[in-house]
Formats: structure tokens, C-alpha cells, sequence
């Protein structure tokens, strides 16, 4: 009967354990940062997505109610300042008055493309976040339009005039540097509460 061959056990034994015990530690190591890592990830997006005073999923009962309180505080006349970043960090700062942006500043240069003026409004604002919010509606009923990607979306309104002081949409199946963009609201000032006149 032959008996057994045992080249590994030939090898380890061979092998000096001073050079075995470091490779050990280096990989316990690796992993516990590794383990480290994804744990930090894990809490900050749980605390971002479950912390009251932070972002929240945004729907139709959500948006309606921000709506309901801008339109409530009758704020015709004010200057708001936005961040907003996509791979790079913009700053837009709109004046409104009677309810039109009159100037936008882009980083500080007039900006002279008309289309672009209302979407920084707080009404133009609400109005984009409507609009995704009708996207995620017709992707989750599979009415979505070919070629789109889902969308994940997230604010957070304010109590007592319900801008919207953060919001991020992120599309979901493209790379983060293209597929993300978020901005929040960094000044928001009355110039007087004036209504339209009729």
C-alpha cells in the first residue's frame, strides 16, 4: 500500500515562520479597514437618510406641502444664493422681484441666458423637483421614457417657508461624476413680503 504524500506539509515546514506571521497580520489588517470603511459608509448614508432635521425621500405629499407653505408666505420680492455641484461646484445667486428673476449671477458673472433665469427661483426650483418626482412615478409604473435611467431623490425643506435647502437627485446606472447633482440654498432674503397687485 503506498502510503500518502504530504508536499505540502514538507513545504510549510520548510517555509520560515518569521516571514508566515507578518503576511497574517498585513491581511488582518487590510480587512479591518476594509470592514472599517464599509461600516463609516453604511452609518453616514443611514444617518443622511433617516435623520429628520437632514434629507428625506421626497414625493408628492412632501413636495405639496413645501409648496403649500411657500406659496402661504407670499414672498414676491427676495435674493437666494444656491450651491450647486455636479462635478464641479457652481454658485448662483438670482434677485426676484415680483415674483421674476430679474438678474443671475453664475460665480459672480451676469448670467444672460434668459431660460435659465426662472429655474433658480424658488417656484423654479420646486417646479424641477415636480418634475422628477413625476419621473420616479412613471419609472416605478413602467411608463418611464426609453433611454432614461432611475432616479433616487432627496431633500429637505425648510419648517417655515418651505424652500428647498438641500436637494440631491441621483441617476441611478451612471457613474457618479456625470449621473449625481445636488445643491443647497446658502442665503435666502426677504426683501419685503409685496404680493402682485391684480
Amino acid at each position: 500500500m503506498d502510503t500518502p504524500q504530504h508536499d505540502s506539509d514538507t513545504t510549510d515546514q520548510n517555509e520560515p515562520q518569521h516571514s508566515v506571521i507578518p503576511r497574517t497580520r498585513t491581511r488582518m489588517k487590510r480587512a479591518f479597514w476594509w470592514s472599517f470603511l464599509l461600516v463609516s459608509m453604511s452609518t453616514a448614508i443611514y444617518l443622511i437618510a433617516t435623520n429628520s432635521n437632514r434629507m428625506i425621500d421626497v414625493n408628492q405629499e412632501v413636495l405639496q406641502a413645501a409648496r403649500a407653505r411657500w406659496e402661504a408666505g407670499q414672498y414676491a420680492n427676495y435674493l437666494v444664493e444656491i450651491e450647486v455641484t455636479t462635478s464641479g461646484t457652481d454658485t448662483y445667486q438670482v434677485t426676484v422681484k415680483n415674483n421674476q428673476a430679474v438678474q443671475v449671477l453664475l460665480n459672480g458673472n451676469a448670467l444672460h441666458r434668459r431660460h435659465a433665469f426662472d429655474t433658480w427661483t424658488v417656484a423654479g426650483m420646486l417646479d424641477t423637483i415636480a418634475l422628477d418626482i413625476e419621473h420616479c412615478e412613471r419609472w416605478e409604473q413602467g411608463r418611464a421614457a426609453p433611454g432614461t435611467c432611475d432616479l433616487m431623490i432627496n431633500g429637505t425643506f425648510d419648517e417655515t417657508t418651505g424652500i428647498p435647502r438641500k436637494y440631491i437627485r441621483m441617476e441611478l446606472g451612471r457613474p457618479n461624476s456625470i449621473g449625481v447633482m445636488d445643491w443647497k440654498i446658502t442665503r435666502f432674503t426677504p426683501t419685503d413680503k409685496a404680493v402682485l397687485s391684480n
